[in-house]
């Protein structure tokens, strides 16, 4: 399950990732999963937008966000007819690529209760792509790794979280923040040092870094490029570890140490 923001890069990665797989000799079935998508940078194999599309109930008079949030809930008559599309592929792997707008998935029951009519038995994982503008500012990095966390407890998956576009990512990043960004108290110092926040905006930062922390969230974040195919290899290599560890394995909870 691809999953992140809009404009975080999940049908770039689609595309990519499907490609590295598939010359790991792996077979890919790739899901559009968003029924207001207007266009995709690759062919999906299997697509919601056959059955559902956010387009007729902004016709009825919703806006885009309602018609989004009702085309999901409505695709809870149809998931089934989807997951028999994605059975005739017999593919080893099942790329979804989900919409941008995370509020069906994040804040409402209707996402996640699709979702696992969709997968049913078979293991799954939720690779959460965060953009690497996020990690200029240690409270825009607390910001989306909180909207993160939310996804993971809606979701209940495994979850890889995925700086996107790591090719646009300040060399200080690469070099400083994201080797110690997994050492408790972290983020709280640069928070301090930053001094862009104040007084109750400050408090409220310092308690979500801490809280994080606190559950073991923040452990290994990969950077993945799609102009980089090492990268989505590793990251197809993490999936693969994740899958076989089963629905215990929880991919934040593993730092550079444990790994080796």
């Amino acid at each position: 399950m691809l999953v992140g923001p809009a404009g975080s890069g999940k049908s770039t990665l689609t595309r990519q990732l499907s490609l590295v797989m598939e010359s790991q000799g792996a077979s890919v079935v790739k899901v559009n999963f968003d029924p207001a998508a207007e266009n995709t940078v690759y062919d999906p194999d299997v697509d919601v937008r056959d059955y559902v599309r956010a387009q007729d109930f902004m016709e009825k008079g919703l806006g885009p966000n309602g018609a989004l949030v009702s085309a999901i809930d409505a695709l809870i008559g149809h998931v089934d007819k989807v997951r028999e599309e994605v059975d005739e592929f017999r593919a080893d792997y099942t790329i979804v690529d989900l919409p941008g707008q995370l509020e069906p998935f994040a804040y409402r029951v209707g996402g996640p209760l699709v979702l696992r009519a969709l997968i049913q038995d078979d293991k799954a994982v939720a690779v959460f792509l965060m953009d690497s503008v996020f990690f200029d500012d240690p409270a825009d990095m607390i910001s989306i790794l909180t909207l993160a966390s939310s996804v993971n407890v809606r979701l209940g998956l495994p979850q890889i979280n995925v700086i996107s576009k790591a090719d646009l990512l300040k060399p200080e990043v690469v070099d400083e923040v994201l080797p110690r960004l997994h050492e408790e108290g972290y983020l709280e110092d640069a928070l301090r040092d930053s001094r862009r926040l104040k007084g109750q905006q400050l408090a409220l930062s310092m308690s979500l870094a801490r809280a994080l922390y606190e559950a073991g969230y923040i452990g290994s974040v990969i950077p993945v490029s799609t102009y980089d195919q090492a990268s989505v290899k590793e990251l197809y290599g993490m999936i693969q570890n994740v899958l076989e560890g089963g629905e215990d394995y929880r991919i934040y909870d593993i730092d550079e140490d444990q790994e080796s």
